[in-house]
């Protein structure tokens, strides 16, 4: 009986030995270290796919061969809570020579979980050399930014080899990873003081983020002397600064959308009900309508004061008995959109009284949001000037524009936007030249204008600085055939002789870029109809790849890579778009009509393909192809999963030569 006692006892320890040692596993699981980094389950960008690594590794095999890993981290604090998180490079390879990588973050919460932040694309075949997180100052606070030194490829390196050195800066926003320079700019506030008589009036800002200007100059506060009429120190409307801050902007839902045109009368209607009076009114209008570039529709938001009062809080001592507070968002949009607008509740001023205004806009020239901005290719266009040439030397810019013979610097206007991209004390002036005036003029002067801008003497830029010109160049001289760019001059008359031109680069990407949005809207009509049984993924995927190439811009597509011809093999067991396209050049017979996702009849094609279905053409007109025997060149733009290693594809027809028999043979 005693010895059954003994063993029973004996039992129960073990039992809650095992059970104490069990729990210990789970909880220092949850503890951010090099084992959870390791054997982590991450979302990846690449694929849209989940994966669990073990010792760092992760390896799926033919046909759906995958390998991902852990190629750096960095165990550090990220949000400031004093509890480790991770910030990690993982490394990704499909069978193919791409090799990818993507930077994400771990970040401890308070509940004793992880949670992984959204990933960024960071390219094909780098090299990632360092990961550091540094404190920076950032008036009035600390910043943490993760600094990735790495190498990518110059434009002479091998795809094996890259040799450019790059430092790229992240921070934690407290939801996700971002570019340092990407944190919102609130543009010129505006505070008016109004005391009910003379007062010496001390005002704080408490800002999450970089105060980049002010008048007068804020140093570590300001403290003025203020009548009833608003007066500052006897010569100031009111006091002013812009400032750059660390997070992004939570936005409300509700809003308006609001034609570009009448934007004067918006702000007429509803900046009264918001509390502005005549005076402020008439300021902001006199700042934004000038700051907000010519787009079809502008969505505007008001930031909510939970926002204000956590990213950009106002002190004033002594306390206003009111304080109105309107910063509102801007966004340009090229399609209108159903918006619901916000009650806004009236704000009766009551003795002593603070008024701010200011905005945050995400103008098109400078933002990753993109618009279709009117350009000025000929001197009678009005728009963003796309220059002949572009020259910057002993703090001067010059820039060469076309002219019948009126075009001058009172027709042009440069707008100058000022962001930190080395670090917070050199600033980067990006410059954009727009035609603000046609020319008219009859003169014949083929060669263009030259305009020459002192950037010190015309601008007020001091050394050290740096300057981004943000405006398209064709590098046009004399001798060369003119030509057009269709999306920007639209021919009215009759056209007798069929032409071939040369549409440029440019335009060449945004039809690419259009094919494949058309592939994946085709792609995903035939998955919603078909039974397969992970069609719900597929679909996800394919929804997230649509919104990414329809918030593409041509300088985010890549023709060629790495500089090379775009006609490398395509990876058997991936679907989905290719980027860069791939080029091909088939000899075609065609005999009924065509529509968009009818198949090619390429001669020599067999049950095995290649297929091409057809996703966009030159000129996009389907009706050039009559019945009759051609030559195509194609840019492959996206695979469809379709059985094994059999070739189908959609396509973007580039040119279309007709021959005959004999050519063809």
């Amino acid at each position: 009986m005693r010895s059954s006692s003994l063993s029973l006892i004996t039992f129960i320890i073990l039992l809650f030995l095992t059970f104490f040692n069990v729990n210990s596993s789970i909880a220092s699981h949850k503890k951010i270290d090099s084992d959870l980094v390791n054997n982590f389950t991450y979302r990846l960008t690449f694929g849209n796919r989940t994966v669990t690594l073990k010792d760092g590794k992760y390896e799926q095999p033919f046909p759906d061969y995958l390998k991902v890993w852990v190629e750096k981290f960095l165990i550090k604090d990220l949000n400031g809570d004093s509890i480790p998180d991770a910030v990690v490079v993982l490394g990704q390879s499909g069978g193919g020579s791409g090799i990818f990588y993507e930077l994400t973050a771990l970040i401890s919460k308070a509940d004793d979980t992880v949670f992984q932040t959204k990933s960024i694309v960071l390219g094909d075949r780098l090299k990632i050399e360092n990961i550091e997180v540094v404190n920076r100052p950032i008036f009035p606070t600390m910043r943490l930014e993760i600094l990735l030194d790495m190498l990518t490829h110059k434009e002479s390196d091998p795809s094996c080899c890259p040799s450019k050195k790059e430092l790229l800066c992240f921070t934690f926003d407290g939801i996700e990873l971002i570019q340092c320079e990407e944190a919102p700019v609130v543009k010129k506030p505006a505070i008016y003081l109004y005391p009910e008589k003379p007062t010496r009036i001390k005002v704080d800002l408490n800002i999450k983020g970089t105060i980049t200007d002010s008048i007068p100059e804020y140093k570590t506060g300001w403290e003025v002397r203020v009548t009833p009429d608003g007066k500052i120190d006897g010569k100031y409307d009111y006091l002013f600064y812009e400032a750059q801050l660390e997070e992004t902007i939570k936005l409300p839902d509700e809003g308006w959308i609001v034609p570009y045109c009448n934007l004067e009368n918006w702000f007429d209607e509803y900046l009264p009900q918001m509390g502005l009076k005549e005076r402020e009114i008439k300021d902001f209008k006199d700042y934004w309508i000038k700051a907000l570039s010519p787009a079809r529709y502008y969505i505007i938001k008001m930031v909510d004061r939970e926002f204000l009062e956590k990213n950009l809080k106002l002190s004033i001592i002594p306390e206003p008995q009111t304080v109105i507070r309107v910063i509102l968002y801007f966004e340009a949009v090229d399609e209108y959109r159903d918006i619901k607008p916000p009650k806004i509740q009236p704000i009766k001023r009551k003795g002593f009284t603070a008024v701010e205004w200011g905005g945050i806009s995400k103008d098109p020239v400078n933002s990753d949001i993109k618009m279709k901005p009117e350009y000025s290719f000929l001197a009678t266009d009005t728009g963003i000037l796309v220059l002949r040439a572009v020259e910057v030397k002993e703090h001067k810019i010059a820039i060469t524009v076309n002219t019948k013979g009126c075009t001058d610097k009172n027709s042009v206007k440069a707008e100058v936007n000022r962001i930190y991209k080395i670090d917070n004390q050199v600033p980067t002036y990006q410059i954009v030249f727009k035609r603000t005036e046609p020319d008219n003029c009859k003169a014949l002067l083929p060669e263009g204008t030259v305009l020459v801008y002192d950037l010190q003497k015309e601008f007020g830029f001091q050394m050290p600085y740096t300057v981004e010109i943000k405006n398209l160049v064709i590098p046009m001289v004399r001798d060369e055939p003119f030509f057009i760019f269709s999306n920007l001059y639209q021919h009215t008359g009759p056209i007798n002789i069929s032409i071939k031109v040369d549409l440029g680069t440019e335009l060449l990407k945004k039809r690419l870029i259009d094919a494949t949005i058309r592939a994946i809207k085709m792609e995903i009509k035939r998955y919603k109809a078909s039974q397969h049984p992970d069609k719900q993924q597929k679909i996800a995927y394919l929804e997230n790849e649509l919104k990414r190439f329809e918030n593409m811009g041509t300088t985010d597509y890549k023709l060629t890579h790495d500089g090379q011809s775009s006609s490398n093999p395509i990876e058997v067991s991936k679907f989905g778009p290719l980027m860069p396209p791939v080029e091909r050049e088939v000899e075609v017979v065609v005999t009924k009509p065509y529509d968009y996702g009818s198949v090619l009849e390429v001669v020599g094609m067999t049950k095995s393909g290649p297929f091409y279905h057809i996703a966009g053409i030159e000129g996009d007109d389907l009706s050039i192809l009559q019945s009759g025997k051609y030559k195509l060149k194609l840019y492959l733009v996206y695979k469809r999963e379709y059985f094994g290693p059999i070739g189908n594809y959609y396509v973007y027809v580039d040119s279309v030569e007709r021959v005959d028999e004999e050519n063809i043979r």
